[in-house]
């Protein structure tokens, strides 16, 4: 059995005095086996109940549970930001562009090419192995938040151009008898045709995208701020690095000690990336339009908690510039750097 997982890298800091973590391996707090198996979870939850599988072939579907799985392989929990302005191997091998998603992609189709064991490549012929490795390669690429606002642009596309009747044209276009005809009242009107290949492709792609930032519209809160607190972790990991590096920093990564700015810095994520995206996801796929209403329920929920803190310290009118203490229970769950389960 296989059980490679996500680490965080050492550093390599040549300022004197400076030292990284002493234990050789600790897990990632967010970018782990757990985020890959809850991104093929939801995946499932896109094909199933969201209806995506009526417009793929089978070979794709296992292509978007797989991709799921090694869309992360290897993250070092810091992003690709980090990677270009460290000016690493991988980001000089990937040119700067997706770079650890690439190195993902290298990586778990690595693993089919090194130990026969864990090739599941093979149970593919030629042909085939080759399409399963463009589409897989193709959604996790779009998982890289600098590609967003392409998914976001090409979802809207779809909506724009509204629902067709794709199966009357296929069968018209198909058909060299010009008596052959298709009444259009019988054929369903669909957004997608599953006879495109690109359109089935975009499907995987915008899956797999909401797939990896769906933990805002998770339907239990509780759940929804676990991984809020998991991925913040991570953020304050990379802004110390940065710090020590004598980096840039990034910004909204620095300073979340507290469950208030976790929950502001939440609240403006979602509504920024999460919430049109899943706006759009809701009309192309009408089973899923609850994704959005519990990315709101959830923001309620945070906002109660800038609410109860703003009443309690009065933070709009201090003047007198004390430091946000540190929530409780985000603290005892940043401790040691993951939150439990």
């Amino acid at each position: 059995m296989h059980h490679k997982d996500c680490f965080y890298q050492k550093v390599d800091i040549e300022k004197e005095g400076v030292e990284e973590e002493t234990k050789p391996k600790i897990l990632c707090a967010y970018h782990n086996w757990y985020h890959a198996v809850s991104c093929a979870h939801v995946s499932f939850l896109f094909l199933t109940l969201g209806g995506a599988d009526a417009f793929l072939y089978p070979v794709e579907i296992f292509c978007m549970i797989m991709g799921a799985l090694i869309h992360d392989l290897d993250h070092p929990g810091t992003n690709n930001d980090f990677e270009v302005k460290r000016i690493t191997d991988l980001a000089k091998l990937y040119e700067n562009d997706a770079v650890l998603e690439r190195h993902s992609i290298s990586m778990g189709l690595g693993l089919c090419r090194n130990n026969p064991d864990l090739d599941w490549l093979k149970s593919f012929d030629e042909k085939d192995r080759e399409y399963v490795k463009h589409f897989i390669s193709e959604i996790i690429l779009g998982t890289d938040p600098a590609r967003h606002g392409g998914v976001v642009k090409e979802a809207l596309a779809f909506v724009e151009k509204g629902p067709q009747d794709y199966q009357s044209k296929s069968t018209s276009e198909a058909s060299s008898k010009p008596d052959t005809k298709t009444s259009s009242s019988s054929s369903p009107m669909t957004y997608f045709n599953q006879n495109d290949p690109q359109h089935r492709l975009f499907i995987g792609r915008l899956t797999l995208h909401c797939a990896d930032i769906f933990n805002p519209v998770n339907s239990s809160f509780e759940v929804a701020s676990d991984w809020a607190i998991r991925v913040t972790t991570e953020f304050t990991r990379q802004a110390n690095k940065e710090k020590q590096l004598q980096l840039p920093i990034t910004t909204f990564m620095d300073g979340l000690d507290s469950e208030y700015k976790i929950a502001k810095l939440q609240i403006g994520f979602f509504n920024f990336m999460v919430k049109p995206l899943f706006n759009t996801v809701g009309i192309l796929f009408a089973n899923l339009k609850m994704l959005e209403v519990w990315g709101e329920n959830n923001c309620v929920e945070y906002q109660a908690v800038i609410d109860a803190y703003d009443m309690s310290h009065n933070v709009c009118d201090d003047a007198n510039g004390k430091e946000q203490p540190t929530n409780s229970v985000y603290s005892e769950k940043r401790e040691g750097g993951t939150a439990p389960f």
